[in-house]
């Protein structure tokens, strides 16, 4: 289902986005990753040499539009083909209301919706052409579940931003058979967190899902592969929460 298919990943360098990345690639994809950090690309496409064929990259800051028009090129030049934007590029960082400024909101904002904004408009006109696309924007279940315990209304903002987009892109490119779906994830293991707490504070948070575990990378991609598969044909404009079951209500 996958063989052939080109993808587009943006923050593709770690975490969520290079799990995806390296499980497209062995299902059969090729992929056109992004990320702001050179090294990292280069390092992924070691690790992933016999997918070289498979495999390019562009560098650059997201958020700039000649960096989206630049990853939907090199898609067509070395694949023929755009089939699925996976939008994942974004930052999640706990911090109270009141210690945003302008700066971080700015930051938040120019990699999440001008980000998304900008690559869903460089892969629209080839996917109407193609009349077949499909685009996933990895949003966050904290934009419609805030807990107390984590306070991160600067970066939710700019996430909720990508939600909106969702529905609003899924129904003006309905007719063109291209759809628009949200993943909003709850905690899931990846390095992100490493900056930000200890292994054993984030194994504590656990219990914030009635499921009592986190999530893992895998979870994530196995819907992402649904989603940019002929099982969900029929779905556009939606949001999954994959959250151990937090959005359900009534656990903490």
């Amino acid at each position: 289902m996958l063989k052939g298919k080109t993808i587009i990943i943006t923050g593709a360098s770690s975490g969520i986005g290079e799990a995806i990345t390296t499980n497209f690639l062995k299902d059969g994809a090729n992929v056109v990753m992004n990320s702001r950090n050179k090294n990292k690309l280069e390092n992924l496409m070691i690790k992933n040499s016999k997918y070289s064929k498979q495999l390019a990259y562009i560098c650059g800051d997201i958020g700039n539009r000649e960096t989206s028009q630049a990853l939907a090129n090199k898609a067509l030049e070395k694949f023929g083909t755009i089939d699925v934007l996976i939008n994942n590029a974004g930052t999640f960082i706990p911090k109270p209301f009141l210690d945003e400024t302008e700066e971080s909101l700015d930051g938040y904002f120019k990699t999440a919706v001008k980000g998304s904004y900008f690559s869903a408009q460089s892969v629209i006109p080839t996917m109407i052409k193609q009349k077949d696309g499909c685009i996933i924007n990895i949003g966050s279940m904290w934009v419609d579940h805030p807990l107390i315990q984590t306070p991160c209304s600067g970066s939710q903002v700019s996430k909720a931003g990508m939600h909106a987009l969702t529905k609003h892109l899924a129904i003006e490119f309905a007719q063109d058979n291209i759809r628009v779906n949200t993943i909003a994830p709850a905690i899931i293991e990846t390095p992100l967190y490493d900056n930000l707490m200890s292994k054993e504070d984030l194994s504590s948070l656990s219990s914030l899902h009635p499921l009592n575990k986190l999530g893992n990378v895998t979870d994530i991609y196995l819907w992402v592969k649904h989603l940019a598969t002929e099982g969900s044909r029929f779905v556009t404009g939606q949001t999954f929460f994959i959250d151990g079951g937090i959005t359900a209500g009534g656990h903490r």
